[in-house]
């Protein structure tokens, strides 16, 4: 009964909501569902709302999953139908559906592999992570523990890598629950304090309450009282901060059984009170199962076998809940001992009756099984010992046959075998040495005209680029440098042709505004021809500062710098530069772009670029005449230089996605 209460405790958890916030949560997604504008964002709106729903609206939680389920198919959103798949998993896994929960965290991760495969983003990331993490508790639920350790052992140094705080906490929760329930109390122990820390530096209340309550039950199994108890206070101290928390009646409900377990009946009666009350508000079958339980075992151990009997009766007539055999088995066992206690011997014998015959059962089961397997060795030892009988009886015939043969024919075959083989081994060799020299000088040749082609090309499209920049800071020296200064100088002449009596001040003051706008454009041009800020302080600091340059009333361009500069090449790093400039000028001014996302993400020798614009996109069987006008011979040069991929994905009105794959080694 405990490993099913850290379960359900871990996955609560896990669902990223307190049911304090969700109602706000669920108000504020369906208000902006009913003005959406666009599919994708439906699907990603619909896809929350199955997330937010789970464990409390089934009929609208499977509503919404389906709908963006079936809205992503439609219009052949990946990143959507890899959420929405697992969102609704989710939902079925809060209505303990194992079955299709997995089912659909399956499809789903598929979904969030091929995603993450073309943009490793950390948005995608996450579905992923989730998405496999997930898939792990449910194997949890079906008892596979060890599947379970291995999928939130992978995710764990993914989400710790990508800074993600809450994700590796309650990862290390679960392991320490897993470790606990597979009676690895030392190892544990050592996660729940590493989580413990964990949640500490997060800070969350309802957090540090969800991984104190865990670490009690586990403590409780160790037989670790004192600790206990230290741990259940510091789940009081945050719960006393959100007095509406879901964990109040856990909260109680493990105090109770802390104080059943220390000889403190009384306050144990009025915690498991507390608890009840609470879960009469917010309906729980589950916890009022378990709290009949822990009911029952207090007042036995208060010797009120009365209270006892009762208690036991609510739990195993309870309607909404099977029983296992096992629970069968411990409350007729307990049903009997309290009979007694109280000298209705006669019942006592029935309740004895059901114990031996569920007792009795269980071993049938296993003697069949048993028996099962037993027979179906004896039957696949007998066939392949008939079958090993044949085979040998089948072998000596066929040797004595081949025996006869072989010296009829062993002579003059071998003669003619011999000079045979001499033959058409000397012609083949002789043939097959043709062959692989005229095979290897045309692949020779083939190769070089090729690397020369690819030169060839290589070095035109860096003329042309030159040529290009050249052209560009012509016109920017000529009209805009250019004309401030020739105004400049016009204005200077005319104040000195004029002979003013009075100091012209006002001109003055113009003729200054003048030059300090062509020396901030002078700057710009130095910036565009070699950053400055990239040569003395790196790629980051040059990035931030060309993004903050770009940044205006009408265009936010915000950077996402993930990893380091250190051990790139500083012409690896300025071309990086480069590309990245020109992907955010395409989209300032041929997407007309209100909001740009760059991201740079590396990871070890790998980088990924990513530059995401809300423009007004394109159609893919359009993309070469769109991109054509917007530098994309300058850009693939500079990712061929770097031996790097650029792809681009983009829909009508729905903006334009870059991405620009790199492996250092290759470089």
């Amino acid at each position: 009964m405990r490993l099913t209460l850290f379960t359900i405790i871990l996955f609560i958890s896990l669902t990223g909501m307190s049911q304090t916030g969700r109602e706000t949560r669920i108000d504020s997604l369906e208000s902006a569902l009913r003005t959406a504008a666009h599919d994708t964002t439906r699907v990603n709106i619909l896809s929350e709302l199955a997330r937010s729903y789970g464990g409390i609206d089934s009929l609208k939680c499977f509503e919404n999953g389906f709908k963006a389920i079936a809205l992503s198919k439609k219009i052949n959103y990946l990143k959507g139908a890899a959420d929405s798949h697992i969102n609704l998993a989710g939902g079925y896994l809060d209505y303990f559906d194992v079955e299709n929960a997995k089912k659909y965290f399956k499809i789903g991760n598929d979904f969030a592999d091929k995603l993450i495969a073309k943009d490793s983003s950390a948005q995608n990331m996450k579905i992923w992570l989730r998405g496999q993490y997930n898939l792990g508790v449910a194997y949890g639920y079906e008892g596979n523990v060890e599947k379970e350790i291995a999928y939130v052992s992978k995710t764990i140094p993914i989400a710790q890598k990508m800074g993600d705080k809450m994700f590796v906490a309650n990862g290390n929760t679960n392991l320490a629950i897993k470790y606990n329930n597979m009676s690895r109390f030392d190892k544990a122990y050592e996660m729940f304090k590493i989580s413990q820390e964990q949640f500490k530096e997060i800070g969350n209340p309802e957090d540090i309450i969800y991984h104190s309550l865990s670490f009690a039950t586990s403590l409780a199994q160790m037989d670790s009282l004192d600790r206990m108890k230290s741990v259940l206070d510091i789940a009081k101290t945050n719960l006393d901060k959100i007095p509406n928390s879901f964990y109040v009646g856990l909260y109680y409900g493990e105090l109770g059984f802390y104080y059943g377990r220390s000889g403190e009946f009384d306050k144990a009666l009025k915690a498991l009170d507390r608890s009840s009350e609470y879960y009469k508000d917010h309906k729980s079958n589950y916890y009022f199962k378990l709290l009949y339980q822990r009911y029952a075992d207090i007042y036995d151990k208060m010797g009120n076998f009365k209270e006892a009997k009762a208690y036991t009766l609510k739990y195993i007539n309870f309607s909404d809940n099977e029983h296992s055999v096992n629970d069968k088995i411990g409350s007729y066992y307990k049903l009997a001992k309290y009979e007694a206690g109280l000298n209705d011997y006669q019942q006592a014998y029935s309740y004895l009756k059901g114990y031996v015959t569920a007792l009795d059962s269980v071993r049938a089961s296993e003697l069949e099984n048993d028996m099962q397997e037993l027979e179906i060795q004896y039957k696949t030892a007998t066939k392949e010992k008939e079958i090993l009988a044949l085979k040998n009886e089948k072998n000596e015939t066929a040797l004595a046959l081949e025996k006869k043969k072989s010296q009829n024919y062993m002579l003059w075959a071998i003669a003619s075998v011999l000079a045979l083989i001499l033959f058409i081994g000397y012609y083949g060799y002789n043939s097959q040495l043709r062959k692989a020299r005229k095979k290897e000088q045309k692949r020779e040749t083939e190769v070089s005209l090729l690397k020369q082609e690819q030169q060839k090309q290589l070095f035109l499209a860096m003329i042309e680029g030159q040529e290009n920049e050249r052209k560009r800071l012509a016109i920017d020296l000529h009209d805009g440098l250019g004309g401030r200064l020739s105004g400049i100088s016009l204005n200077l002449s005319k104040l000195n042709k004029d002979e003013p009596k009075e100091y012209p001040k006002a001109k003055l003051k113009k003729v200054m505004k003048d030059l300090d706008d062509s020396l901030t454009e002078l700057r710009t041009i130095a910036r565009n021809m070699m950053p400055e800020t990239l040569i003395k302080f790196g790629l980051k600091a040059a990035l931030k500062d060309y993004c903050s340059s770009r940044t205006g009333n009408d265009t936010k361009v915000t950077l996402q710098f993930y990893g380091t500069e250190k051990g790139i090449d500083l012409n690896q790093q300025v071309t990086m530069y480069r590309i990245m400039q020109e992907l955010i000028n395409n989209a300032i001014k041929h997407a007309k772009a209100s909001e740009i996302l760059v991201q740079f993400i590396r990871d070890n020798n790998k980088v990924d670029i990513t530059v995401e614009d809300n423009g007004i996109g394109f159609e893919n069987e359009d993309r070469s005449s769109k991109v054509k006008g917007m530098g994309i011979s300058n850009l693939k040069t500079r990712v061929a230089y770097l031996n790097g991929k650029l792809e681009f994905h983009s829909e009508m009105n729905e903006g334009t996605t870059a991405n620009v794959q790199i492996n250092l080694d290759a470089t």
